[in-house]
């Protein structure tokens, strides 16, 4: 597995940019390609997971350190919108696998790329079985197709959070999997270590390219920096060369050591008070 943790505790790295631009505008029928759900992009991880891997090609290709998986909008919640609830799994599954193809099939150079698993749980409903499945079945979908990290986005409510948080951190102990589990900073979330620092393995911030300018203020440690890729791959070549001129070594700016929560609590096999995850 790529040490995607240790490259984002030492630099600054850029991500790839949004790719349903790309996936509307390819010459395909898209109303069929999505089982008659054009709103749905999600589904072309099923359907044409050549367009997904070819799309994230370009911005490799761009200079991007980091391919974000295909599935902002492909959580539970969401697929049910187009009864496609049922493919929750294999749809996480197929995009966590072409995002991987992509990565692999090009040379890194003097550099890795990682493949950053992508879990939105933010508008999720229900009881807290209901939001432990979508978290679940999420995750063991990213983790089985080959993500090297997860960053997840739960509701703003505390307590329904942690039950997702828990659940996915479930998910990944029982495919015995270490990949990291990094909880996606929002303004709206009064997240701290006390009250989330025992579910995930640091918080992740996603700044856009006027980071750049403004020389990569690091405001606290612990902090772990991704700088959103351009709309194409063209504006994202032009992040990349911005990138390395303010690294001291041709490559990415460094960020300040970094502190992971996981230090100062119980250990990962130590946990045992999970509740059971409902299919419901």
């Amino acid at each position: 597995m790529r040490n995607f943790i240790d490259a984002l505790n030492s630099r600054v790295l850029l991500t790839d940019g949004d790719l349903k631009s790309a996936l509307r505008e390819a010459a395909i029928d898209l109303k069929r390609a999505t089982f008659g759900n054009e709103d749905c992009l999600a589904a072309l991880n099923i359907s044409r997971p050549d367009l997904v891997t070819a799309a994230h090609k370009d911005f490799l290709e761009a200079g991007a350190d980091v391919i974000r998986t295909h599935t902002q909008d492909a959580s539970l919640d969401v697929l049910a919108k187009f009864d496609m609830q049922d493919e929750t799994f294999i749809i996480n599954h197929l995009a966590a696998e072409a995002a991987c193809l992509a990565v692999d099939s090009l040379p890194g150079g003097d550099r890795r790329r990682f493949v950053l698993g992508v879990a939105d749980q933010s508008n999720a409903t229900g009881t807290d079985n209901v939001l432990r499945y979508g978290a679940y079945i999420q995750v063991q979908g990213l983790v089985s197709g080959g993500v090297d990290a997860l960053t997840f986005k739960p509701v703003s409510d505390l307590e329904q959070a942690r039950a997702q948080l828990a659940s996915a951190r479930q998910a990944l102990l029982e495919l015995g999997s270490s990949v990291p589990l990094l909880l996606d900073y929002s303004e709206d979330h009064d997240f701290t270590d006390d009250t989330v620092g025992d579910l995930v393995d640091g918080v992740c911030y996603v700044e856009n390219g006027d980071t750049i300018k403004a020389g990569f203020p690091v405001h606290q440690v612990g902090q772990k920096i991704l700088v959103h890729g351009g709309r194409s791959p063209r504006e994202t070549e032009q992040l990349d060369r911005a990138l390395r001129k303010k690294a001291a070594d041709g490559y990415r700016p460094v960020t300040r050591p970094n502190v992971s929560p996981r230090e100062a609590i119980v250990p990962v096999s130590s946990w045992n008070d999970y509740s059971a995850v409902a299919n419901n």
